[in-house]
């Protein structure tokens, strides 16, 4: 089987991750984020690519590398919909794709700079709150932007997008959301997420 696997725990304050660890046996890598104290992988700091080189022009789709999950979802429709946003994907042009099948490694891959942007949840085929709350803290804490890809239910501090489908400022990732685009920033993030919802 694949190698890419791992044990998540976050600790949350008022449903929001302020601690996440996740460990990968197979290539022995202990990621460790705290809110406010920065992100390690195996004891050394890491951020993600746009925060490390600031002379860089700023990662956009057409250069990045996209991880996205299509999950165990298998209706017609549902097919329809994953597929269509990868097609969108290809055709808008990004550097190339991927699929791991571990929606915690995929977020901190982008934290490393080994990813660029990842999404799930187009269709019913979403991730649930322990693939979101230790990755969320990794991803953060080095500096990537965390989103839902189609919005999320519940308090107002967690309704991220106007009636147009605009982020709205100072919004933020609920990880009961079914949907989750992360990225090395905001405008890749956003880019990400209008192309592969087609708006």
């Amino acid at each position: 089987g694949m190698p890419l696997t791992c044990v998540s725990i976050a600790f949350c304050v008022n449903g929001e991750p302020v601690l996440g660890v996740a460990f990968a046996p197979a290539t022995r890598e202990l990621y460790v984020a705290v809110k406010g104290m920065g992100a390690y992988r195996n004891g050394r700091r890491i951020r993600s690519s746009s925060s490390t080189d600031l002379t860089a022009p700023a990662k956009t789709l057409c250069n990045a590398v996209v991880c996205y999950e299509f999950g165990y979802a298998r209706s017609e429709a549902s097919v329809d919909k994953m597929v269509g946003g990868v097609k969108r994907i290809l055709n808008h042009g990004c550097r190339s794709t991927r699929s791991t099948g571990c929606g915690v490694l995929d977020i901190c891959y982008v934290a490393t700079g080994r990813f660029d942007v990842v999404y799930t949840g187009l269709a019913e085929e979403g991730w649930k709150p322990w693939d979101y709350g230790a990755a969320m803290v990794v991803a953060e804490e080095a500096g990537c932007t965390i989103r839902s890809l189609i919005g999320a239910p519940g308090s107002d501090i967690f309704d991220e997008f106007d009636e147009k489908g605009h982020v709205i400022e100072g919004s933020k990732f609920n990880i009961y959301s079914s949907s989750m685009v992360c990225g090395v920033n905001a405008t890749v993030v956003e880019e990400c997420r209008r192309v592969v919802l087609g708006l």
